[in-house]
Formats: structure tokens, sequence, C-alpha cells
């Protein structure tokens, strides 16, 4: 007993040092001018424990003598700050020179970044881990990698995600941003763009774009540079994704007992006697049917592609051909793609240059889904298939509600 009770002092001590050792320590971030810095990443590393500083450039945490502080903002260079007994930590960030030279599309040509002052988000999916997701999209693959663009959600397989850059703009229009693709303005749907055939995107979002692209900008512009060949040996790849799709949130319908209940209970009906002759015979058999497991199931996607590239003194190529197909998660819901890409750009001379840029896209969403509406109105003790496995028509044994698989197979 004795020792139970040194070790329980023993811990109530080590607590109350731990947290005797905690404090709080603010502290100041700047450029290397000295002016302020709004907004910069403050992070307890190892942690999800942060702050941002605020519009005089500080900040206050609560932390540990020999925690290390990660300090980070765009275009500039993250730095680590070791916590000593210092009260008040002053960091100055340096400029990420690399980022400042990158170069950039703005619509009417290329600027470094460092040259440019209107407001522009780049990402570069050509060999970065974001590519390596499994999307029908390109989009998709943006989200949460562009400050002020806002994708949405697909419910459907080789859905094309809704995109808003400067907000909600129309009531009744297109809110979509404007898509332009190596220069030239893509008029196609953006889920005809195969995504490994992507090496950048930048999104231009204030009015600079309206130079070139007049009113057709309003809603923002999506510049999108697609691969080309390397200097060197003739490189190719070979790329196969697949993946597992299920419900986020998959909805619970009322079991046939609490159906049942409930529909005596709503009509003032004493038994079962109301039900339809096929319901009945279901019924009294002790069979019913769970129709929401009936017109939902795994989903899965596939995607393979292949490209072969190189680049000349004078000649550079590019040549690629994609498979897509996306079983989605509701009954008849499907989707193939094959997508063939070649560009070929030759140096003639010194002033004359030729290129061809060719693609085709073949999208087939014949698929016919379930009717989810009509899961609601079905009676779980309905009759989804007569003898011979052939589909019933009307479940309910009336012609108020049809078969949610109806026309799935069938083709009506």
């Amino acid at each position: 007993m004795k020792y139970k009770v040194l070790l329980l002092m023993m811990l109530l001590i080590a607590s109350g040092a731990n947290a005797q050792n905690k404090r709080k320590i603010a502290g100041t971030v700047t450029d290397e001018s000295g002016e302020p810095i709004i907004g910069a990443s403050v992070m307890l590393k190892g942690t999800n424990n942060g702050t941002i500083t605020s519009m005089d450039g500080t900040f206050q945490m609560e932390v540990t003598d020999g925690d290390v502080l990660r300090i980070s903002y765009i275009g500039y260079l993250e730095q680590q700050v070791t916590v000593s007994s210092n009260k008040e930590l002053k960091v100055t960030m340096l400029e990420d020179l690399a980022s400042l030279d990158e170069v950039i599309v703005i619509g009417y040509g290329t600027a470094k970044r460092r040259d440019f002052t209107g407001s522009v988000s780049s990402v570069k999916l050509e060999d970065s881990p974001i590519s390596l997701s499994a999307n029908t999209s390109p989009m998709e693959s943006l989200k949460g990698a562009v400050t002020g663009l806002d994708i949405g959600y697909t419910n459907s397989a080789g859905g094309e995600p809704g995109m808003l850059v400067r907000g909600q703009n129309s009531i009744s229009g297109s809110n979509n941003p404007l898509i332009v693709v190596d220069g030239v303005i893509f008029m196609g749907s953006i889920n005809d763009i195969n995504p490994n055939d992507i090496a950048s995107v930048d999104v231009l979002k204030d009015a600079t774009s309206a130079a070139v692209y007049g009113s057709r900008s309003a809603n923002g512009v999506i510049c999108i540079t697609t691969k080309k060949g390397k200097t060197g040996k003739p490189m190719i790849s070979f790329n196969a994704r697949n993946s597992y799709e299920d419900w986020a949130v998959r909805p619970n319908l009322v079991t046939a007992d609490e159906w049942l209940d409930a529909t005596k209970a709503r009509n003032n009906y004493a038994d079962a006697s109301f039900m339809t002759g096929q319901q009945l015979a279901n019924y009294d058999k002790g069979i019913s049917t769970d129709w929401f497991d009936l017109v939902s199931r795994s989903g899965w996607l596939q995607d393979y592609s292949a490209a072969v590239s190189g680049a000349s003194d004078r000649v550079n190529y590019y040549l690629s051909a994609a498979y897509t197909k996306n079983k989605g998660i509701i009954v008849g819901d499907d989707y193939e793609r094959i997508t063939l890409k070649g560009k070929i750009d030759t140096q003639i001379n010194t002033w004359l240059k030729l290129g061809a840029d060719a693609s085709f896209t073949k999208s087939d969403y014949s698929g016919n889904s379930a009717n989810l509406w009509s899961i609601q109105v079905m009676s779980p003790y309905g009759v989804p298939y007569r003898e011979g496995n052939l589909l019933e028509k009307f479940p309910n044994g009336t012609n108020e509600s049809v078969n949610p698989l109806w026309g799935v197979d069938d083709g009506t």
C-alpha cells in the first residue's frame, strides 16, 4: 500500500512540474525589411496546436521550454525556432527566391512571379504527390490546394464538380470560371481533359485577365498547361490507379416491422389486411426487402494511362492515351472515358516554328442509375423480382410505384 501511495505522489509531483513548465510566450514575425507579416502560421512541431499572427505580426502561444515552433508563410522559407527562457521571440522570415522565379501563365503570355502583381495561385501537378490521386476530373486534384478556388463534390460517376473563383456572381447563369488550355479557350467539359496530361494549373482571380478575355473572365480564369517532352532520351511512362468508393453517410430506412407498425398507426388499421396480395404473400412467409441495399453497391474507379515524350534541339513531342472506368455507388451509374492526345513542336529556323496539338475524348454516360426516390415509397414486403429472376415493374401490386431498378438494364 505504501508503494502505491508513493507512486501516486510521484505522478502528482511530475504532472505538477509539467503544468508549471507550461507558460505563455509572445512573439513577432517580420520580413527582412522589418515589416510585420500578417497571417503567418505558427505551429507547435509534432502537434496540431497553432495560431496565426495578428495585424501587427504578433502572436501568443502556450509552450514549454524546449518546444520547437514552425513559422511559415506563402512566399517565404519556413523557420523553426526552439523555445528557451526568452520572454519574447522575434522571427525574421526570408523570401523563397525559388518560388519568386517560377514562371506563371497569365493569359496573354507568361511572367515570373516576382514581376507579377495580380492575384494568381499556381499548382504544379507534374511529378507531384497531388497527381497520384485517382480522379476522373482534373479539378478533383485541386481540392484544398488553391486558395480562393472552391470546388464542389460530385454525386455521380464521371460527374463534373462545380467551381467558384469569385463567389456567386449570377443567379441563373453559370458561375464556372473560364478554362484555357495551352493558351486556347477550351470549349468542352473539364472532364474531357485527362488529369495525367496536366503539368501545371494557374488560377487568375482578379481583373488582370480581363485585358485578354474581357467579360468571359468575370468568373475567373483557370489556365491549364499540359505536359511536353524533356530533352534527353525518349521517356515512356505508364500509370495504373484503382480506388474504392463507398457512402460517406449511409441513409437508414425503416425496417419492415417499423414500416408496418407506422402504417397501421397512421391509418388506424387493425391488421395487415390492407396490403395487396403479393405483399401479403411475402408478409406471411416473413420475406422483406431492404430497397436501399438493392439499389446501392460498392463503387470502383479504374484509371490507366500511357505516354511517350521527348525533345531534341529542334523537335519536342508528347503522345498519350488513357482509359478511365468509373462504377458508381448506385446500381447502373457507370462512366467510361477514352482520351488521346498528341503535341509536337518543330523549330524550322530561327524565325519559324511549327506545331500541332490535337486531342480526342470519348465519354460514355449511357448508364441508367436506379431511382433513389422510388425506394422511399416502396413497401418492404413488395416483390422486386418475379419467378425466373424477372424484374417486377410494380413491386407494391399497384401502378402507383415503379420498381427503382426499372430501366437500369433494359434500356426503357
